[in-house]
């Protein structure tokens, strides 16, 4: 009787460790506690760039300044801060996993990229990044001709824009125009501006790609920046000058200066003539 009863208690024993041996994952596994992350917008950039949190947190964005306005603008159109001047803030809750690249509305050169993990989901391999369109831009220092700026050639890996911006200390800032480019070559494109910039004003061609509605331009949004093999955004700056002036007349050939020469030249034959007449005179 008592090797039974023992033989049932050790059997009960292993059940009990068997049963907590399959609660502790689940123990383990406390639910996350959402938290608040911050992103700093200042001057021209997002600080950090790079973002990487859970779903169910919060990330705050504060203008710190020092003196201009910005957007926090997502791509696909999932959250938008409208625009924050210096002091103000903006915050969204992430409910859903992804990857949410964001821009501001005033300055294309401001990208960031907020990553949403699902804490709760096995973590998914990372994908591959997209190909990026690659490209140049060459244009040189001009004088704006019919509110208009040319650009000399736009080397395009797909079809895309070239978006003047104004310089804004000593970065692209105002998109004061764009022009459809196709892929490959394209000489001689010129944008129209939507303002006048004084001489010595600066002024910013940047290529972007056509990746939305085609024809179109959109930014934020797909249409984003073309950047180069080391992740620099594709654009030169160049300057305003003076428009051209008429040159400096040259040194007449004719004319006056050549009336009185022959004027001399003929006194001073009349001259020779008369003073051979007198030697003959005397002569005779």
């Amino acid at each position: 009787m008592m090797r039974n009863i023992r033989l049932a208690g050790i059997a009960l024993a292993l059940m009990a460790i068997v049963a907590l041996m399959a609660l502790a994952p689940l123990v383990g596994a406390a639910p996350h506690t959402a938290e608040s992350k911050n992103v700093s917008v200042k001057d021209f950039e997002f600080a950090p760039k790079e973002l990487t949190v859970n779903v169910g947190d919060t990330v705050v964005w504060k203008n710190d300044g020092p003196a201009r306005s910005h957007t926090v603008t997502a791509n696909d159109g999932s959250f938008d801060s409208g625009k924050l001047d210096v002091g103000q803030q903006f915050s969204f809750t992430f409910t859903k996993a992804g990857t949410f690249s964001y821009a501001c509305k005033f300055h294309d050169v401001m990208q960031a990229t907020i990553t949403v993990q699902d804490t709760s989901a096995p973590a998914a391999p990372a994908a591959a990044p997209a190909p990026q369109a690659s490209g140049s831009v060459d244009a040189s220092d001009q004088a704006i001709s019919n509110n208009s700026i040319t650009v000399a050639n736009v080397n395009a890996g797909q079809d895309g824009w070239i978006v003047a911006h104004l310089d804004e200390g000593g970065k692209p800032g105002k998109v004061l125009g764009q022009t459809a480019v196709k892929k490959g070559d394209n000489k001689n494109v010129v944008i129209a501006l939507s303002e006048s910039v004084p001489v010595g004003g600066k002024l910013w061609p940047m290529l972007h790609i056509d990746a939305g509605t085609i024809g179109t331009y959109e930014f934020p949004g797909p249409d984003s920046p073309v950047k180069d093999a080391a992740g620099a955004i594709v654009m030169k700056q160049i300057t305003v000058t003076a428009a051209g002036t008429t040159p400096a007349a040259l040194p007449r050939t004719g004319g006056a200066n050549d009336t009185n020469l022959g004027l001399l030249l003929g006194a001073l034959a009349l001259l020779m003539v008369g003073a051979a007449l007198v030697l003959r005179l005397r002569r005779a």
